[in-house]
């Protein structure tokens, strides 16, 4: 009789799709369940022998339909050692399941976890009671990450000059997010705002390379919101060079901390240099905005475009960000027409969100533009406080989630702004409107911390294949959280500094704080001095966290607050 063989197609078909390997079953009537999966070869083991498993209830009955369906049943494994039950090509198993694992009998907490520890096995013939149960998901995570002081090399006024990187922006810096190859969230949302506003606009995108630092004075801004950078030569410039103007190429270091700033706003240049300008990394790209339309190449009517990364100090928060992706634009139009090019830009930022509806089905978002006059300082969040410092801002763009909730209740994601600036005729006048696009991707991808957005973790761009915008699937279920608390007698005469406060928890713990609590303030009547106690919470979104870890770095924190902030420790 001639043998008939399926065709490959279905043959493919029939084979399993994963491997599922199964310990400390007791009656193995869970693995039976499974079995009945489609696409799924069950590896089912148990710890006793055959003999004893047998004797349970219905026991034998599930043995059968297991081999019957072609499970692999295997007993007396110890899970322990299962290298020994496992040829090195039969090690590979897409999933692998302890249900209850236990060490049987009145084994108490300490030998089960020891269990655990040595991978996952026990089980006892007793039911268990499930009410209050813990579900353990282990998945890879990796390391917390070290960073050593990194030197950056820019070019500046046509010299190059090399400066320390803030550490808590050392992982930040140079990352390539908006770059063509680039598949991030924020690249993407950049593109689609771009291809959108072109079809109202003549657009012409700014490529050329914006510096990283600023120079000079920011007014109306809080300096301590900045990351200053001083010059500071490591051997000190001769005369000679002085007067060449040579004192610009020399390494550079930063500054974080309010102490180094006099109260003018100005930073204070140590003892015996001789340099006096002083730098800051860019806060914002509205100064390159503002220098655009002083060019004799600006057209009127023409929409310029600016993007890159900016950095400013905030607290510490989900939503609040020390460095995101600013994305600028800049229009003249003719006086008398300024509100009717407003409406316009909003009108397609507004069609450009809505379209991400199709791609992030779950997502549902109102926005609109609101007039700054209709909100109390308090009321604005980290990203829309700073862009008033800056200048006068009309309106600002607000994204709400839920669109049955107010706008108020949202978040600022963007500014519009107008300025009269003499150009080819002084009946111009100049819009600027400026969007966050981090705050943006978290909003539309429903990201709900903004480290995720900076994760070098490679399962967070496999949600965004080809530069798609995905609904968010959180790889780190139930990270481990840890709380210290802190207490200290402020410096007396001195205003505490909260952000720098912030600023020195991000920098010592490598963004493992997740959330700073004021919980205790109190007063000495006798003396005057202030007391302070914060409550800080550690918590990683994409990599292991231990507890002794974190100890390390509560211990470091109360030293570097003690020195930077000459705070007296309780």
């Amino acid at each position: 009789m001639r043998e008939r063989r399926r065709p490959p197609a279905l043959a493919a078909e029939m084979e399993p799709a994963r491997r599922v390997l199964l310990l400390g079953e007791g009656n193995f009537s869970f693995a039976a369940s499974l079995c009945g999966a489609a696409g799924t070869h069950v590896v089912a083991t148990c710890y006793e022998s055959e003999e004893e498993v047998a004797a349970r209830g219905r026991a034998a009955e599930s043995i059968r339909r297991l081999r019957e369906r072609g499970a692999e049943v295997l007993f007396s494994v110890d899970c322990t050692k299962l290298k020994d039950y496992f040829l090195p090509e039969k090690r590979d198993f897409d999933c692998i399941y302890f249900n209850f694992p236990h060490c049987g009998r009145k084994a108490g907490v300490v030998k089960n976890r020891e269990l655990l520890a040595q991978f996952f096995h026990g089980s006892q013939d007793k039911s268990f009671c499930v009410e209050g149960a813990l579900n353990h998901i282990f998945t890879r995570s990796m390391p917390l990450p070290y960073f050593k002081p990194m030197i950056c090399e820019i070019e500046l006024e046509s010299r190059k000059v090399s400066f320390q990187v803030p550490q808590v922006l050392v992982d930040k810096i140079n990352r390539g997010f908006l770059e063509l190859n680039s598949n991030h969230p924020v690249r993407t949302i950049k593109e689609k705002l771009t291809a959108e506003l072109s079809q109202a606009f003549p657009l012409q995108n700014i490529d050329y390379c914006l510096s990283l630092l600023h120079q000079g004075h920011l007014n109306g801004v809080c300096h301590s919101n900045i990351f200053w950078i001083i010059l500071s030569p490591e051997e000190t410039p001769s005369t000679e060079e002085m007067s060449n103007g040579l004192a610009n190429a020399v390494l550079f270091s930063h500054v974080d901390f309010c102490r180094d700033i006099d109260k003018n706003g100005w930073v204070n240049v140590p003892e015996g240099c001789h340099i006096s300008k002083q730098y800051y990394l860019r806060p914002s790209l509205l100064p390159y905005a503002q220098a655009i339309i002083q060019r004799g190449a600006f057209l009127p009517g023409t929409l310029h475009v600016l993007s890159g990364p900016v950095f400013r100090k905030c607290l510490i928060a989900p939503y609040s960000m020390p460095v995101f992706h600013e994305m600028v634009f800049v229009c003249a139009v003719n006086r008398g027409t300024e509100n009717k090019c407003i409406q316009m830009l909003m009108n397609n930022i507004k069609t450009s969100i809505y379209s991400f509806h199709q791609t992030v089905p779950r997502f549902k978002v109102s926005i609109n533009l609101q007039e700054t006059k209709s909100f109390e300082t308090t009321e604005l969040n980290d990203f829309a406080a700073f862009e008033s410092q800056l200048s006068k801002i009309q309106y600002f763009i607000c994204m709400e989630i839920d669109p049955s909730g107010s706008c108020e209740k949202g978040f600022c994601v963007g500014i519009i702004r107008t300025a009269h600036y003499e150009l080819v005729s002084s009946e111009l006048v100049v819009v600027f409107a400026s969007l966050n696009l981090d705050l943006l991707a978290m909003l539309i991808c429903g990201i709900s911390d903004w480290r995720m957005l900076w994760t070098s973790d490679t399962r967070f761009l496999c949600q965004f294949p080809r530069g798609e915008l995905r609904l968010f699937k959180s790889f780190s279920l139930y990270p481990p959280s840890y709380v210290h608390d802190v207490s200290f007698w402020v410096p007396d005469g001195e205003q505490f500094d909260e952000v720098a406060f912030h600023t020195v928890a991000r920098q010592v713990s490598g963004e493992m704080v997740v959330s700073i609590q004021l919980i205790d303030s109190f007063q000495q009547s006798e003396t005057g001095r202030k007391s302070l106690c914060y409550r800080l919470t550690f918590q990683s979104c994409d990599k292991a966290l231990s507890r002794q870890e974190v100890a390390g770095m509560q211990l470091l924190f109360r030293k570097e607050i003690n020195q930077r902030l000459r705070v007296a420790l309780r």
